[in-house]
């Protein structure tokens, strides 16, 4: 058995696919792994790529494109690793964060009854990224909405954090939680999968833990051809969110959440980079709750 199988779900993002498998052989040392890339059905050239760079990547196509949660689904099954380390594969290892993650588990997760970690996540320039989050809420969406007015800070961290849910793009955790939770919800096609994994974790008393030593970037959007949040990107995301509103809220917290929800997303009109009817498009997906 391994230590660690790193998952990384590929969707046409060679170059980055190439950057992220290189930095993890340039950094990792101490820790047995292997990489494992689910190909969800790409068309530019990354197997051959990759294959012919990383021979000893576990190459895995997936048959289509499954969105994140069944890929990495798919990848763990495939997985020999004491703990799955899922990747994004627009992200890039500064240090040896596979090791540090491995070692604070191998100390920690049975005595602090921790069921994943991630890290302070830097974009391109090295400055604090979205790392984690909070469960949604009413409360959530107001405080989001506020921090986007004022113009917050992105997150930092000085020390180790107990959160609601670790972001997607590094989550590290045992292969036995993962294999008791089965997986990520096949439901999610793409966003709130890692959301819902964790909040199931949080109702059996597993822990999220973000830890101050690992040292990633974190690219983001990298298998969209424009950044940002457009509208394609929002629909997927809203679709998801909708579905996991109606998983874990029911009956007046469904009703009152939903109607807080219709109210928030009016601002989804002020978007100066959307079309009216794109934004038209997108506020219905908030009405609708599919």
């Amino acid at each position: 058995m391994k230590d660690v199988s790193v998952i990384i779900v590929n969707y046409n993002t060679c170059k980055l696919l190439s950057d992220c498998i290189a930095s993890i052989y340039r950094h990792t040392e101490n820790v047995e792994m292997e990489i494992i890339v689910v190909d969800n059905a790409s068309s530019d050239g990354s197997e051959r790529s990759i294959k012919s760079r990383f021979p000893s990547v576990k190459w895995i196509n997936s048959g289509g494109n499954l969105g994140f949660g069944k890929a990495n689904n798919l990848g763990a099954k495939y997985a020999d690793g004491k703990y799955l380390f899922l990747l994004n594969p627009d992200t890039v290892l500064k240090n040896n964060a596979i090791w540090l993650f491995y070692d604070y588990m191998e100390k920690h997760s049975i005595v602090d009854k921790i069921g994943a970690v991630g890290c302070m996540l830097l974009d391109r320039y090295e400055n604090p990224n979205l790392s984690y989050g909070d469960f949604p809420s009413p409360k959530s969406e107001v405080a989001y909405l506020i921090g986007k007015i004022s113009n917050e800070k992105k997150q930092t961290i000085t020390c180790d954090i107990d959160v609601d849910f670790i972001t997607g793009a590094d989550l590290f955790m045992p292969r036995d939680i993962f294999m008791r939770l089965c997986g990520f919800d096949p439901h999610f096609f793409m966003y709130y999968e890692e959301t819902d994994l964790q909040y199931r974790m949080q109702q059996k008393g597993w822990k999220r833990r973000v830890i101050s030593g690992p040292k990633i970037l974190h690219l983001e959007g990298g298998s969209f051809q424009k950044m940002g949040l457009s509208p394609k990107r929002f629909a997927m995301s809203q679709t998801s969110y909708n579905y996991y509103i109606r998983k874990h809220f029911s009956r007046m917290r469904y009703v009152c959440f939903r109607l807080s929800l219709i109210v928030i997303r009016l601002t989804l009109f002020f978007n100066k980079g959307w079309s009216f009817k794109e934004k038209l498009h997108s506020y219905m997906l908030v009405v609708s709750g599919r």
